[in-house]
């Protein structure tokens, strides 16, 4: 198959845990999006540390004009020459290395340190984050994807709680509630370590959770204090974040609560802007950047507002047409703009009184 710049010789069939060497043409939105990420960001050293078929990583090491050296790693034999194979498939003035080890064989033997670590799993990527920050440039930058949403969601809280560390439930915003509990497990080990790592960018895309987290040797304590709960109210449709824990809605109806979470803005907009200004220089060459610019607008218009949750148009006893409601709400001061998490979704600094009223 050909993606992006690459050419690549990858599995074809069921989407599964067994294929023989694991690709999802799906995911080639989010591997562009990495692509752009790095080009924005600068970064000249990177880990795949679940490589699989090597797709990302040599999307970047071929498409990332300023990037020295890329390293491909996956545990699987099969893997492992698939990678060596798309190696040779590809030039480019990027050095390209790979090996074949357990992902904590490889950190732990490794003695050099990346500018980015990526990992993406089949599942939950907790058990690779200690292990991956001891191989983190001090600024690096670690790209973290999940794909069991289930517990995340509210599907499975009980399994949440021991994967995570916190609650989830059932809700219009459950997206949000699953990528913030994410954002929180990441940023709490790397606290034990005295590291601080704070989201950047963030995607809840299809079937996967995706958070950039800039690290930082200072300021621990300071994203820590970004960690709270979030709380809804089925009867008045209320939902607010609080670091203080709550049991009642202010119409006396009990409160949901979900987290610990993280409840700070998931977005750097320097960032996002950045991304953009890259996108830019391609997107009159390449239809499908059009697709991802449109994307990262409704990003930036979300990121703008410093909210942890959304609102559904559906959870209204008269759907409002998105569009007029957020004008209704820019027209009486308060900020609205679409989510990125739903097609119905409006993120807002309004309260329910003032939404139910426009």
């Amino acid at each position: 198959v050909v993606e992006g710049k690459v050419n690549l010789y990858v599995s074809t069939g069921k989407i599964s845990r067994s294929m023989p060497v694991f690709y999802n043409p799906a995911k080639e939105f989010d591997r562009t999006l990495s692509v752009y990420f790095l080009r924005a960001t600068q970064k000249k050293t990177v880990l795949d540390l679940l490589a699989a078929s090597g797709a990302r990583g040599l999307r970047m090491a071929v498409e990332v004009p300023k990037l020295k050296n890329v390293h491909l790693n996956d545990i699987s034999k099969v893997a492992f020459q698939a990678i060596k194979k798309n190696i040779k498939l590809n030039k480019t003035k990027c050095k390209i290395t790979a090996s074949n080890l357990r992902a904590d064989k490889f950190l732990v033997n490794s003695e050099e340190y990346f500018d980015y670590i990526d990992i993406d799993p089949y599942g939950s990527p907790i058990p690779y984050i200690y292990i991956s920050i001891l191989r983190l440039q001090k600024d690096g930058v670690l790209a973290v994807t999940a794909t069991d949403l289930a517990p995340l969601f509210g599907v499975y809280p009980e399994t949440c709680l021991r994967k995570y560390g916190s609650t989830s439930f059932r809700s219009p915003f459950s997206h949000e509630i699953g990528i913030r509990i994410l954002a929180k497990a990441v940023i709490e080990i790397a606290a034990k370590m005295n590291l601080t790592l704070k989201p950047i960018f963030a995607h809840a895309t299809q079937h996967y959770y995706r958070i950039y987290f800039q690290a930082s040797r200072s300021y621990v304590d300071k994203v820590l204090q970004d960690i709270g709960h979030l709380y809804f109210c089925e009867k008045c449709k209320d939902r607010f974040a609080s670091k203080e824990l709550k049991e009642t809605c202010k119409c006396g109806a009990k409160l949901k609560n979900a987290g610990p979470l993280f409840i700070g803005n998931l977005w750097d907009t320097n960032v996002i802007k950045a991304i953009r200004t890259e996108i830019s220089r391609d997107i009159t060459k390449i239809n499908k950047l059009t697709k991802i610019n449109q994307f990262l607008n409704t990003l930036y218009e979300e990121a703008l507002i410093d909210t942890p949750f959304y609102f559904e148009s559906s959870e209204f006893e008269k759907e409002p047409k998105i569009s007029d409601l957020i004008w209704e709400l820019q027209q009486k001061g308060f900020l609205a703009a679409r989510t990125h998490f739903s097609p119905k979704g409006i993120r807002t600094n309004a309260a329910i009184t003032t939404i139910n009223e426009s």
